[in-house]
This record gives structure tokens, C-alpha cells and sequence, in this order.
């Protein structure tokens, strides 16, 4: 099957739900963070099809904030009355609650009914949000986080059915991006379309909101600078150099605080620099044991063996990891 014949499907995510159920019936709450339409009410779905199997008394009260049906628990005592309310003796009592930022202070209602110890908790919120600096500042009692990512690529050639061509899937991948609500459009146009729009909206409306950063502009500036030089080395000193060469007067100190503002929210990742040169084989061929020695780069071409270090293509790699 080629890539955008294919209409929306559901995959299981099993890394992220073997997380959920290793957690299950733990003290902690269960935070499952990650950018806008990453996959994380699919697999808090995903989990409950789980609970439902298992031969046990359970109780799964299952609130999803953007439905119209509890908007009136956008309020955080009505919240806590209606978790109360739903709450069964006798039974395990399962609490999973989607996007529960939508309630202002949620976390009150949160601390209060993890105090009593009566439910199993699960929340899930964007990253722009539910910040992991943020989760022991809010919550009173433990969390454990589990970060939900895009589609690996890995993910990327289930869902397609891929079973060859791979460095051809890899190129569109790259492409395409790992957001598998994008891939229901059969053009490149439209799917550009749909991950600028959840660009767009975690930049403007979340961010902005969160942080109250006032220039708007400025802060757009750097995230579009940013991604104009993808693979570039970067830095908030270089960043700062040259949008002052534009006539701005942002300094090294904010570049740095906007750059950790995209980071937290999984617009960006931090990727150390690699080149696949003579002081990369260097190292590994410096040490002298017996272990295995690999690198890992997009060479295009099959493994290969360099003085003992196994050269491994990115693209072959990727396919064998979750």
C-alpha cells in the first residue's frame, strides 16, 4: 500500500501502554504529557480497553475535558464533587482525566481526592501546560511522567503497512513529521497545512498565554529563525548576533529563556553535533576491550565495518527500535 492511499487508522502504541500498565494500581499519579495531537487520549483509550479485559472489579471513571458533555466540570470544586460522586465502594476505582488543563486549578482537585486515597490516578495534559518543572510545584503527592512523542519511525512504517523501500519512507517521513493526524491528507500541501496549524497554536496560544510573553513578534521571529536553520549549529549567543543584525534588540538572556519555552513544549529538540569524521572513530577506537563499538549516521548505504566500529545507517537503525 503507498503512502496516502491509506485513511486514519489507530496503531497500538505498545511502549507508551506497557508504561501505563507496569504503573497501574501505584500510589502515583499518572501524568502523561506530550505536544498537541501526539497520540494521548488515543492511548489513555487504548488503556481502558486494557482495564476492561482484565478479569477484576473496576470502576473506570473516564472524563474527557474538551467533550461539551463535561463542560460543566471546567471548574475545579465541580470537578472534585463529581470524581466524589462517581466513586464506588468495593471496587478498584480508576480516575483518568483528559486534558485537565482545561480546568483552571485543577491541581486542588487533583491533591484533594489523591489525599484520600481512593482513586487510581491518570491525567493527561499538553507539554505547554504540564511542564515537568511544573509537576512537583502543582501536585502534592508523587508523580511518575510518561512523555508521549510523535510517530518513531518505526510507528511511521506500521501504520503504512511499509515493508520495503525504506530509505524512500524515510525520506517522507522526514518530510511528513510523526503527527498521525497529518496523515488522513494525500497531499504534502495539506499535511504541511495541518502540522503548521498545531505549530501555530502551541506557539500563539499556548506559549504566549503561559508565559505572558509580550512581544509576540519577537518571540515568533526566534522560533521561525530556528527552524530556518535546522541542523545549523545554534546558539542564544549567535541567535541574538544575528536578529540584531535585523534591527532587534532581543538580548542572549531572552533568546535563552525562548529557546527553553520551545524545548519544554516539544517544538524543539536539543540535538548534540555530530560529524562523521576521523575524531568520531577515534574515541571508540582508543578503547581496548572487548565490547561492541557502533556509530550510528545517515550514510545510505548497508553496515559496514571500520577497523572493528559497526557503521549503522540512521534510516536501518530507526526500523528496529519502538
Amino acid at each position: 500500500m503507498g503512502i496516502g492511499e491509506d485513511v486514519m487508522q489507530l496503531i497500538v502504541r505498545k511502549k507508551y501502554l506497557d508504561e501505563l500498565i507496569e504503573l497501574y494500581d501505584t500510589p502515583d499519579i499518572k501524568v502523561i504529557t506530550g505536544i498537541r495531537r501526539s497520540g494521548k487520549s488515543v492511548l489513555l483509550q487504548e488503556f481502558i480497553t486494557y482495564l476492561k479485559s482484565l478479569n477484576e472489579q473496576i470502576n473506570i471513571v473516564m472524563i474527557n475535558l474538551q467533550e461539551l458533555e463535561f463542560d460543566y466540570l471546567l471548574e475545579y470544586h465541580a470537578l472534585h464533587q463529581y470524581i466524589m460522586n462517581q466513586y464506588k465502594e468495593e471496587m478498584t476505582n480508576v480516575l483518568l482525566i483528559d486534558e485537565v488543563q482545561m480546568c483552571p486549578q485543577f491541581e486542588l482537585a487533583i491533591n484533594s481526592i489523591y489525599a484520600k486515597g481512593i482513586y487510581d490516578i491518570y491525567i493527561t495534559g499538553s507539554n505547554a501546560f504540564l511542564l515537568s518543572s511544573d509537576l512537583a510545584t502543582l501536585f502534592t503527592g508523587r508523580t511518575m511522567e510518561i512523555k508521549v512523542y510523535p510517530f518513531s519511525f518505526k510507528e511511521y512504517l506500521t501504520y503504512y503497512k511499509i515493508t520495503d523501500r525504506y530509505d524512500d519512507a524515510f525520506d517522507k517521513y522526514v518530510k511528513t513529521g510523526g503527527m498521525p493526524g497529518a496523515y488522513v491528507y494525500k497531499t504534502e500541501d495539506r499535511q504541511y497545512d495541518y502540522v503548521r496549524d498545531i505549530y501555530s497554536t502551541i506557539l500563539i496560544r499556548d506559549l504566549v498565554e503561559k508565559y505572558k510573553i509580550r512581544n509576540k513578534l519577537e518571540f515568533t521571529n526566534i522560533s521561525e529563525f530556528m527552524m530556518d536553520n535546522i541542523g545549523n549549529l545554534l546558539s542564544p549567543n549567535n541567535i541574538s548576533e544575528t536578529l540584531k543584525n535585523d534591527e532587534s534588540e532581543i538580548t542572549r538572556k531572552t533568546v535563552s529563556k525562548y529557546i527553553d519555552y520551545l524545548e519544554n513544549a516539544f517544538l524543539f529538540y536539543e540535538a548534540k553535533r555530530y560529524d562523521l569524521k576521523e575524531r568520531e572513530y577515534s574515541p571508540l577506537l582508543a578503547i581496548r576491550d572487548a565490547y561492541p563499538k557502533m556509530i550510528i549516521a545517515r550514510t545510505h548505504h548497508e553496515t559496514y565495518d571500520y577497523q572493528g566500529v559497526q557503521v549503522v545507517d540512521l534510516c536501518r537503525w530507526l526500523r528496529q527500535i519502538p
